[in-house]
């Protein structure tokens, strides 16, 4: 039932392992991937053991895997809508990564030392993330209080419009040189005479912008400015910019709480989740007894290190 003797029978291999797939996904920098792109009340799922209640669906060998056990492999975010072909292709990189894995320990190449020490990193790796996201479960909560209350200290930037008009360059030395002409030159001489931005209308218009509808690096910026303010250099993507705020009017289209708050609430968890994070570190650091040999790493290691904000933090039990 479960062999597959003809290998002409099978589906393609894919080139890369179940093996290959858990290594990226468990080494090295599990942590910060729990915490920066995990999404509210997600939580690691398990690689259970087979339990009488779930078919086996596949063996190799004698070794066997269940529905539940394949399942929990499957990419967690595409497993609805895999296809047929999908699901098999996964299940013929679990085969054929248990065959290799066979055929290593036939040749007796399971148990080295190198991979003890790798098996042992991964532990860890898997063990800290645990902690992690019991502590980011237990302690990251957003209420619905703190979300209205978040809303309404940016209500301003759902119900307005802003008209900006820029000067953009692509170097910081030409940003602080128009910079510091602004005193004694007009904004629309600078946009004319250093601005490389040639879509943008006379004086650097871009219009009236609203929220979610400006370059991310604009949007704090403009939104803290009044008509006829400047801002500092403003760096993104596309170079340098200096922004002036030329007009503010009622936008046409006003978000109101029901439309925002689960993005509210997402904002909020993610900047809670970073300082949790933090805070657990340093009190983790600052209550450790840690010796490092400063010599190891040579002569060009920054002399000063600031570790102000180790022991800053609530202690983790509490």
């Amino acid at each position: 039932m479960f062999r597959v003797k003809n290998r002409s029978s099978s589906r393609k291999r894919g080139a890369r392992s179940v093996a290959d797939i858990l290594v990226i996904a468990i080494g090295g920098l599990v942590l910060p991937i729990v915490l920066l792109t995990g999404t509210v009340g997600c939580e690691r799922r398990d690689l259970r053991p087979a339990s009488n209640d779930s078919p086996i669906i596949a063996a190799v060998n004698g070794q066997t895997i269940t529905q539940r056990q394949f399942e929990s492999i499957l990419p967690e975010d595409y497993q609805d809508v895999l296809t047929a072909a999908e699901r098999r292709e996964h299940l013929d990189r679990w085969i054929t990564t248990q065959l290799l894995y066979d055929e290593a320990q036939r040749l007796g190449l399971g148990s080295t030392a190198d991979i003890e020490a790798r098996l042992e990193n991964y532990r860890k790796d898997l063990v800290s993330d645990l902690l992690v996201q019991k502590v980011l479960q237990d302690r990251a909560v957003v209420t619905e209080r703190e979300v209205r209350a978040y809303f309404e200290t940016i209500r301003y930037q759902y119900e307005k419009e802003l008209r900006v008009s820029h000067i953009l360059v692509d170097t910081p030395e030409k940003a602080e040189k128009v910079k510091s002409l602004l005193g004694s030159k007009s904004f629309g001489y600078l946009v004319r005479r250093y601005s490389i931005d040639k879509h943008a209308g006379g004086g650097g218009d871009l219009g009236y912008l609203s929220k979610g509808n400006m370059l991310p690096e604009f949007e704090d910026v403009v939104f803290s400015m009044k008509v006829g303010d400047v801002s500092d250099i403003v760096e993104s993507e596309f170079g340098y910019h200096i922004v002036k705020v030329t007009d503010i009017r009622d936008a046409h289209f006003k978000l109101d709480y029901p439309d925002v708050a689960q993005e509210m609430e997402h904002i909020l968890t993610m900047e809670k989740r970073g300082t949790v994070y933090d805070s657990l570190i340093a009190a983790l650091w600052d209550r450790a007894d840690i010796d490092v040999t400063e010599d190891f790493f040579g002569t060009d290691l920054p002399a000063d290190i600031d570790s102000s904000w180790v022991g800053s933090a609530a202690d983790p039990d509490n």
